[in-house]
């Protein structure tokens, strides 16, 4: 583990491979903690479920104590049935690189003597990759890093190639999840609820391939969009909002709010369950969809911040020279 320094500075090639020596024990330091505390999890985890700590005696009683695994063979759920059976050995990629040797603990059913299908919280079955490479996936797509890019970078960190497609399946999981946070209802209305929409481009790519290095990247094109979104704020002290639904839209018509106004309103966000107020821009296409969906049971709010965002161009735009700089600074 020892590193040898020189008396001086240290300066390019040298100082690079103290780094990179620095860099590869710290890696090896992080992978043999990480492998000791998912050990431990998967242990503890086998602990509560079967409700006896390792090497006590196994209670059989008459009344079943069901848990969310079950046999393979028999399907049966009893924990009071369950014995642990060993371990299997498998490896794992992970955000610090391959972890090798992970003990998984294995349990067996006593009514028949086969395998238990067993579904741990920290570690998901025949998963090459570990949960915060999904994390960081998704979150590397929400910062519009592009599939390539987050290949390269894991295939790095775990020195074996990761493909666009492997990346792609995990990106797309969160679509069903999409659809669920667009229906579940909103239990905790808001007591105002800000509308604005955001204009961006959305990418897309045609049949037509553009030459390059690899001859295979699609032509692409961009289309500008708006997302319409629904901002709440609670009036409860604790300064909480939260982006409550969005849409994709074409244009912000008035037909467009009405989609998202409607489907809060399904879910929940009604003056009778609290909601006083909403904030908007002078868009004439929220302002219509607003009263046809709420009326005048809502108090309506104008933003104030377009206007003054207004105010402050103008006045860069009006107000130059030396001689009417004061005047501008007063304004902004």
């Amino acid at each position: 583990m020892s590193i040898r320094f020189s008396q001086g500075k240290l300066q390019g090639a040298e100082r690079k491979s103290v780094l990179q020596e620095v860099q590869k024990q710290a890696k090896a330091a992080a992978l043999v903690a990480i492998k000791a505390v998912l050990t431990t999890f998967l242990e503890e985890e086998v602990t509560v479920k079967l409700g006896r700590v390792k090497g006590a005696p196994r209670q059989v009683s008459a009344q079943a104590r069901e848990i969310d695994w079950q046999c393979a063979f028999c399907g049966c759920q009893d924990a009071n049935q369950f014995t642990r059976d060993g371990h299997y050995r498998r490896g794992l990629e992970t955000g610090w690189g391959h972890l090798d040797d992970l003990q998984v603990p294995m349990l067996e059913c006593q009514h028949c003597q086969h395998d238990v299908i067993a579904h741990f919280a920290i570690l998901e079955k025949f998963e090459r990759f570990w949960l915060d490479v999904n994390q960081d996936v998704l979150f590397g797509s929400g910062l519009c890093q592009s599939l390539r890019d987050l290949s390269e970078r894991w295939s790095a960190i775990l020195g074996s190639s990761v493909g666009l497609r492997t990346l792609n399946e995990r990106i797309n999981q969160i679509e069903p999840l999409l659809h669920q946070a667009h229906c579940e209802p909103i239990t905790d209305v808001p007591t105002v609820v800000q509308f604005d929409g955001i204009w961006v481009t959305i990418q897309s790519q045609s049949q037509t391939i553009k030459p390059d290095r690899r001859t295979r990247r699609h032509q692409r094109s961009g289309k500008r969009v708006v997302v319409l979104v629904a901002l709440g704020f609670w009036n409860d002290g604790s300064g909480r909002r939260e982006v409550l639904d969005w849409e994709i839209a074409s244009s912000e018509e008035h037909t467009e709010w009405e989609k998202l106004l409607n489907r809060l309103g399904q879910r929940g966000v009604q003056p009778e369950k609290g909601l006083q107020m909403v904030v908007r821009d002078g868009s004439g296409g929220l302002g219509e969809a607003v009263a046809l969906v709420y009326g005048s049971q809502v108090i309506e709010q104008r933003c104030l911040f377009h206007k003054l965002r207004n105010v402050a161009d103008k006045c860069r735009s009006e107000f130059k020279g030396k001689e009417q700089q004061e005047e501008k600074q007063q304004f902004l």
